[in-house]
């Protein structure tokens, strides 16, 4: 089985064959299960999951049902060989390595930071290129959000998602590729107005890019922008940077990165 959730949530059979038959209940418990994998549930951590810390008085017996189906869902000739299996308490979801997008995900960007702060530019950027070619759409678990523990585990991936985009802009910065990416930089930083970290990178690749007006312009647009939603100014970071391109000591600037420990598949369930 292979289960994909940088995207809408979706489980596979070995031939990329989508299980027909999931209802919505049935993909958001798959979802917490494949978000667990190989981490046994007990079936009041579950059913508390599933119901958003408010199960109604048929919820033990519903799960019950939503488990033996999923079990259909995915074995049809024989559910006793599905890889959802009953453990004292609870249940089990067992996954082989590779068949989980978000493991994947993890493994393609720790490498891709390894290689980056070993100086192996090129190779951080196929192995963040990777990484990120695995999302299929801009948001994780998009259609499974409706439980809480799916939602919060999903804004996390999608901060995953834009942290390893912007570390991808770092280093392309730093091979020299500030022209190229310009345009790609101007149109992440106004999909995200209050994430300076892709100012600054804009900011950068607009002054190597001898359009250093540009530059101090992105910043005041920034600064009017923190002002105006959230009454603050630009952190020492980007105020420091904007000083270092207003003196022209900005050419080999890199711009601050941001978080470098990616995170593991199990979330957090409380």
């Amino acid at each position: 089985m292979l289960y994909a959730v940088l995207g809408p949530f979706s489980a596979m059979n070995d031939r990329g064959d989508a299980i027909a038959g999931l209802a919505a209940r049935h993909r958001q418990l798959l979802a917490l299960l494949v978000l667990n994998a190989n981490i046994a549930l007990h079936r009041d951590q579950l059913t508390a999951l599933l119901w958003n810390g408010r199960p109604t008085i048929s919820a033990p017996r519903n799960l019950t049902t939503y488990v033996a189906q999923v079990r259909r869902r995915l074995s049809p000739r024989d559910p006793g060989l599905s890889p959802v299996r009953t453990v004292k308490g609870g249940y089990l979801l067992s996954v082989r390595p590779g068949s989980v997008d978000v493991a994947e995900f993890n493994q393609w960007v720790a490498q891709g930071r390894i290689a980056r702060e070993n100086g192996d530019y090129h190779n951080a950027v196929r192995l963040f290129e990777n990484a990120l070619s695995l999302w299929r759409g801009d948001h994780a678990l998009l259609d499974v959000r409706q439980v809480d523990g799916l939602r919060v585990w999903a804004e996390r991936l999608d901060e995953d998602r834009r942290a390893v985009t912007e570390d991808l802009f770092d280093v392309r910065l730093a091979l020299g590729h500030h022209r190229e990416i310009v345009g790609g930089l101007a149109q992440w930083a106004t999909r995200h107005p209050l994430r300076e970290r892709p100012h600054r990178q804009l900011m950068l690749a607009l002054h190597r890019s001898g359009r250093t007006h540009d530059a101090f312009a992105s910043y005041q647009r920034l600064r009017r922008t923190l002002v105006d939603r959230l009454g603050t100014e630009p952190s020492p970071d980007t105020q420091a940077l904007h000083q270092r391109i207003l003196t022209g000591d900005a050419l080999s600037a890199f711009p601050a990165r941001g978080r470098t420990t990616p995170r593991g598949i199990t979330p957090s369930a409380n």
